[in-house]
């Protein structure tokens, strides 16, 4: 008599046998499966883990959007859209009716901070408690400290504009950013302008991690759970620059504690950490709880030095390879502003943001054309009728995002010179109409509050260093391509772990203008 099959190869042959269902209800039958995309995105999550894993995922999703299309099916139940009517409809009208997805949950510690929040009203109570440490009167309260880190950065490229040596500029910002953001986050800086690599916050392997177990929302819970285990030496790593992040928010948190307690409230700085120590819940009356301004000061320094010293990055680099767009900022500059003197380190946020407008659309079609923060912003759909999207209907259970690097180049939208890096389209009103929905610090409630922070430190950088310094590119062959217009029509090499960076470093030499300080 035959011994039954056990229970292994039944359950073996179940899954064999079910495995064509599946493939062909998710590719026939599923409310998706009208929508163009990749076969393996269209069955599985692992399809979008790997992309991250590329580090190419907004550029790999942007090329798949010019060959299927405004809508492109990127997982199971997801859909990248790049039509201009999906931005105001999810973004800024969406509310409560388009939920952040459980992709934010891979950003959260044992908390959730700002970002990572899915709930409306404690995302909506948290921002309260925040805006006004993020607003202009607020920024321009401590401009003081930017411009003793421009000092410092300005001291910096002379040493090299003396010697004439080749120099990492994407470095040089990375490092200034980090330490403003030291000053206006936890009044202090870090100072690794000063030191060296090994005081800069690793926070790109937090990026990745939570890019790469949010894009499987299924299994996010139980990667977290079991990654840290496995002993594999880049895997580690990856935990090891997340941790010590983490330890340096918990630092931070722990002295201003402290310093709050000791200092006088007349003599207190109002830095971005004290606002939040010294809040209150409009209901409760309680202060915020230490567990969660721990999770905030980690997100402060996440979000603010990798996004704001990239955009810095990219515009330098669009600047050198567009020389022509180069000169025209360099004369409205010199038009328009003051020398700075030996005694003044840098313009004024007032002065570089009101006085320069080719500037502020030069910034803009940075923006545009190099956005930093890349990742899909993936909104659930709740309503049971759906959503309508440019005529096609969307179910009710959908995920829903735009991939800011995709729809900013979408030719339906920016017309056929997308890929150009070219401000004065800024000067044509159809094309002003749509900085409303330009995505670099997303959109609506849900908008990045550094936002006013990043872009006033921008114009102040830049326009002072402009106005310093004369900067080529390194390498004489690029020079000479970009001079003669070859880059015009190509978009940067870049590279992206849901928060984007140019490919390598920007290497330039810098020599003094005329009137500069030698």
């Amino acid at each position: 008599m035959n011994n039954p099959p056990s229970l292994a190869i039944l359950a073996l042959g179940l899954a064999v046998a079910a495995f064509p269902i599946y493939v062909i209800y998710q590719r026939y039958f599923h409310p998706l499966a009208g929508y163009p995309g990749p076969f393996w995105a269209s069955l599985t999550d692992l399809w979008q883990v790997r992309q991250y894993f590329s580090l190419k995922q907004p550029y790999n999703l942007t090329e798949l959007h010019e060959k299927y299309g405004e809508f492109v099916r990127y997982g199971p139940d997801k859909l990248s859209i790049t039509a201009e009517e999906v931005v105001p409809l999810v973004y800024q009208k969406g509310g409560r009716r388009m939920p952040k997805t459980e992709f934010y949950d891979a950003f959260g510690g044992k908390t959730a901070n700002i970002f990572g929040m899915r709930s409306v009203d404690l995302h909506s109570i948290r921002r309260r408690h925040m805006s006004h440490s993020f607003s202009i009167t607020s920024v321009k309260g401590m401009e003081q400290y930017l411009d003793a880190n421009i000092r410092i950065l300005r001291s910096i490229i002379s040493n090299h504009a003396r010697s004439g040596q080749i120099f990492d500029l994407k470095k040089l910002l990375h490092h200034y950013t980090i330490d403003v953001l030291g000053e206006l986050a936890f009044s202090r800086t870090f100072g690794v302008q000063t030191s060296d690599d090994a005081l800069v916050p690793r926070v790109v392997p937090h990026t990745l991690l939570g890019s790469v177990t949010g894009a499987w929302p299924a299994m996010t819970q139980t990667l977290r759970g079991w990654l840290p285990v496995i002993p594999h030496s880049g895997l580690q790593d990856l935990f090891k620059g997340r941790a010590e992040c983490v330890k340096l928010a918990s630092e931070c948190v722990e002295r201003r504690l402290k310093e709050v307690k000791e200092e006088k409230a007349e003599e207190r700085r109002k830095d971005i950490l004290t606002s939040l120590i010294l809040a209150k819940h409009p209901d409760t009356g309680e202060n915020i709880a230490k567990i969660d301004l721990e999770a905030e000061a980690f997100g402060f320094i996440i979000a603010g030095t990798h996004t704001t010293s990239a955009t810095a990055t990219m515009l330098f680099y669009n600047l050198l390879h567009n020389p022509e767009i180069l000169e025209k900022c360099v004369l409205e500059i010199d038009e328009k502003l003051p020398s700075l003197g030996p005694d003044k380190a840098a313009y004024s946020v007032t002065e570089a943001e009101n006085s320069l407008p080719y500037l502020r659309a030069v910034v803009k079609e940075n923006f545009r054309f190099t956005p930093i923060f890349s990742m899909p912003l993936e909104r659930r759909v709740t309503d049971p009728e759906g959503i309508i999207v440019a005529g096609r209907h969307i179910k009710q259970g959908t995920s829903v995002a735009v991939c800011n690097h995709a729809f900013h180049h979408n030719p339906r939208v920016w017309g056929d010179k997308h890929n150009v890096f070219d401000p004065s389209r800024w000067d044509v009103k159809e094309t002003a109409d749509r900085a409303r929905y330009l995505m670099h610090f997303g959109l609506g409630g849900r908008q990045c509050l550094g936002k006013t922070v990043a872009q006033t430190n921008i114009y102040k950088l830049t326009s002072t260093l402009l106005r310093e310094f004369a900067f080529q590119i390194a390498d004489e062959t690029e020079r000479e391509e970009a001079a003669r217009g070859g880059f015009r029509g190509k978009v940067p090499e870049m590279i992206s772990v849901g928060v984007s960076d140019l490919q390598g470093p920007l290497m330039v030499t810098a020599s003094f203008r005329e009137d500069s300080e030698k």
